[in-house]
């Protein structure tokens, strides 16, 4: 029999980067009850909060959901893990904590397509407003944020390297890719400060207000709809939790399609196989899954002290945790990933791969494969540091993100039942494009690792790249070794008026439904040029100011020429 136990102004299903965000901001008006209705636990484990603990969180089914795709008929069948976050703040509590916004040109095409609001000059005072810059005071960037970023740490020999070849290979060195140039080689920034990770939850949440209440270790099993309008949740247990106001869907690309559908809000003939009753027929719920396409070639390397796997031995490990422990310094306190190449075939405001080096060899696919035999010192110390099933190698792995993809996807569901796993299908390369793109990215990126600085560390390609020639050997390596980058979204998207696969309009409300929301990566109205945490935390920062009735932040745009049309509008 359902209960319900409790009653809020704003329930927010999704603890993730986003509804914490929200939590947090709705929450300073101290009129309004907040419910913040998460499945997993706090988020602040030691190895979340430790940047490179990493290899704990993934794959541990305590922290992390474990989704896998349908099999990939254009990958050889091959099924592909998608980790996703299972505690308080999301997937920030195990994303590569870059620091990085999408081009201006992708968000002044969201306003291009009829979304007024969204547009760069718009987003800008959302993504200062969020940002606390250890090290850079400009126009771009906000110092006073609750997430705090800093430039990357891990920089050792084999980056600076990697940075030596790509300016050799002709490549500019770009000091800050988040201000007015994006094409070319530089260092990240970092959501981390002072060697502690800032997942939205240990950003905005370190001090819960009283008048917000999170609930944990309660996974939603769909909107409570009276006829077409919002007024709650239910959990899996039963358990019933009232909105008075509105509902906000934050779980995320995977799960804010599988709940909607699961309330009766999606594609009706899908909902209908399913024994779920159409309330609203929104055939764009689930639809337009978008994800960057990761191609990784790696090499070998026979310089093993300067390979960051040299961590995954034991005793190795524990002295890198005691370091971060001790001091929060070391590497232990810095992401792994500190450099990256953004190329562009055509215009450089706009490249088409961003390119990731991490010094050593790793496996991140869990769907596949024995779990390779190692000594014990090994397989206790990969727990701690390096994900995957096989061991980490000394080398460099290059890993090539498509950026704009044009193969789509899907999320449908598997059944009724709220606890089985959605169908996920990326269906890449379904657009021939992507692929050609790609093998044109890996020419460019083999040439950068060519360059001597890089070079004289390489003995050569490993895997599925070596003694690969030619543009058909290359096509079939890629297929062998295409995976996701971690970047799923678009899956409830925001449209104009006249876009019939829109879920959400111009303030992130659901299409046929009131009071019920969505704010998250699903909402995402197109893919963007860059990893989407900082853009799913800026939109929330502005869908706080659209629940509440506030007056937008004032447009800002520090490119030249464009300050006086941004103040226009």
């Amino acid at each position: 029999m359902a209960i319900a136990t409790a009653e809020f102004d704003y329930v927010i299903a999704g603890g993730g980067s986003a509804g914490c965000v929200l939590a947090a901001r709705l929450a300073e008006d101290p009129s309004l009850a907040i419910g913040l209705v998460e499945a997993g636990g706090n988020g602040r484990d030691l190895f979340i909060r430790m940047p490179a603990g990493n290899g704990f969180v993934f794959g541990n089914s305590r922290l992390d959901w474990g989704y896998e795709s349908l099999p990939q008929a254009a990958l050889g069948g091959r099924r592909i893990y998608f980790p996703r976050g299972k505690a308080l703040g999301g997937s920030s509590i195990m994303n590569g904590m870059i620091y990085m916004r999408g081009v201006p040109a992708d968000y002044d095409g969201w306003r291009e397509r009829g979304l007024r609001g969204w547009g760069f000059s718009e987003l800008l005072p959302y993504f200062r407003r969020a940002q606390g810059a250890q090290h850079r005071r400009d126009a771009w960037h906000g110092v006073d944020g609750p997430l705090k970023t800093e430039l990357s740490t891990n920089f050792g020999p084999l980056e600076q390297a990697f940075v030596d070849a790509a300016l050799a290979a002709g490549h500019k060195w770009v000091d800050d890719f988040n201000a007015a140039e994006r094409s070319g080689i530089g260092r990240t920034d970092s959501t981390v400060c002072r060697g502690i990770r800032q997942s939205t939850a240990i950003a905005y949440l370190a001090r819960s207000p009283a008048n917000l209440k999170i609930l944990h270790g309660r996974q939603v099993a769909r909107v409570l709809l009276d006829r077409r309008r919002a007024i709650g949740v239910e959990t899996v247990t039963g358990e019933r939790i009232r909105a008075r106001r509105e509902v906000i869907l934050c779980q995320g690309a995977f799960g804010t399609p599988q709940t909607l559908m699961l309330s009766g809000i999606g594609p009706a003939d899908h909902l209908a196989a399913h024994g779920i009753a159409p309330a609203v027929d929104l055939p764009g719920v689930g639809a337009s899954l978008a994800d960057h396409v990761d191609v990784s070639i790696q090499y070998g390397s026979g310089f093993p002290d300067l390979s960051l796997a040299r961590y995954q031995r034991l005793d190795r490990a524990a002295g890198l945790l005691a370091r971060w422990l001790l001091s929060r310094k070391g590497p232990g306190a810095g992401a792994f990933f500190s450099t990256i190449l953004f190329h562009a075939l055509e215009d450089p405001a706009l490249p088409e791969f961003e390119v990731y080096m991490t010094p050593m060899v790793i496996d991140e696919n869990l769907t596949g494969g024995a779990v390779e035999a190692a000594p014990l010192a090994q397989r206790l110390g990969r727990r701690l540091l390096v994900r995957g099933r096989k061991l980490a190698l000394p080398g460099v792995q290059i890993d090539i993100n498509l950026e704009r993809p044009r193969s789509l996807g899907s999320v449908r569901l598997a059944s009724a039942d709220p606890r089985a796993y959605p169908l996920i299908d990326p269906n890449y390369f379904s657009a021939p494009e992507d692929l050609e793109q790609l093998a044109r990215g890996v020419a460019a990126m083999r040439e950068v690792m060519a360059q001597s600085p890089i070079a004289r560390y390489l003995n050569g390609e490993l895997g599925a790249w070596k003694g690969v020639h030619g543009k058909a050997e290359v096509i079939s390596a890629i297929r062998a070794t295409a995976y996701t980058g971690h970047h799923p979204c678009s899956t409830a998207r925001m449209g104009a008026a006249g876009d019939p696969a829109a879920v959400l309009d111009v303030d992130l409300r659901v299409r046929g439904a009131d009071g019920l929301r969505v704010c998250d990566a699903a909402a995402m109205p197109t893919q963007i040029t860059g990893n989407p945490n900082a853009t799913v935390i800026a939109m929330a920062e502005k869908a706080a100011d659209l629940i509440l009735g506030r007056d937008p932040l004032p447009p800002e745009d520090p490119r030249p020429g464009r300050a006086a049309v941004a103040a226009s509008r």
